[in-house]
């Protein structure tokens, strides 16, 4: 709603510094006419497409885990370099998932940092993922996440996940002016520090 009032006011101003600087005589001119459907259409179209980002970014809830699978597939597919952190990533075992992180995995585009390696993760890590298990050096991150496009900052986002009992599951997406996305990527560079130091004792 903010965005359609920020692009109204600004279209607004727009229309009045014109019609100030080229006021009416009598009626409108077919010049007038013209600015003022051009000025709507195309403030109106950038009111569109805020809302739009604004809904794709928004906290979406999942009812059942066939409905975060399908995001969670769309997600990685059009996701570029992915770094992961989560427990034990159990989600990974759906067959269509699977296939994509390892391809992603072949290309060198994916990392995963968990509390200990599966045998799917282990297999992952084979074909040339990055994998990190932080559970040996006794860290225990509370938050579990995905960092979507890691290394471009102008089009990455982090998508945080949390769960209450009883309640939808909820994905954020967050882009990289959000000050969470600034705590994700410290979290995944105190993990990769803290395995450095804990792989060289």
């Amino acid at each position: 709603m903010r965005s359609i009032l920020n692009w109204l006011a600004a279209a607004a101003s727009l229309i009045g510094l014109f019609f100030t600087l080229r006021p009416p005589q009598n009626s409108f001119s077919h010049t007038q006419i013209g600015f003022v459907v051009l000025t709507a259409v195309v403030f109106g179209g950038a009111a569109i497409w805020d809302l739009r980002e604004a809904r794709k970014r928004s906290a979406k809830r999942y009812k059942d885990t066939a409905a975060i699978n399908n995001y969670m597939y769309a997600m990685l597919r059009n996701g570029g370099r992915c770094e992961i952190c989560s427990r034990d990533a159990s989600w990974i075992s759906e067959t269509r998932i699977y296939s994509l992180l390892q391809d992603k995995a072949r290309r060198g585009e994916l990392t995963f940092l968990v509390h200990q390696s599966t045998e799917k993760i282990k297999a992952l890590g084979a074909m040339g993922a990055e994998i990190i298990e932080y559970g040996a050096f006794g860290f225990e991150p509370v938050t579990r996440f995905t960092v979507v496009n890691a290394g471009n900052h102008a089009s990455s986002y982090v998508a945080v996940g949390r769960k209450k009992p009883h309640e939808p599951h909820i994905i954020e997406e967050l882009d990289s002016s959000h000050p969470t996305y600034s705590m994700a990527h410290d979290v995944i560079r105190s993990i990769r520090s803290a395995n450095d130091k804990f792989k060289k004792n």
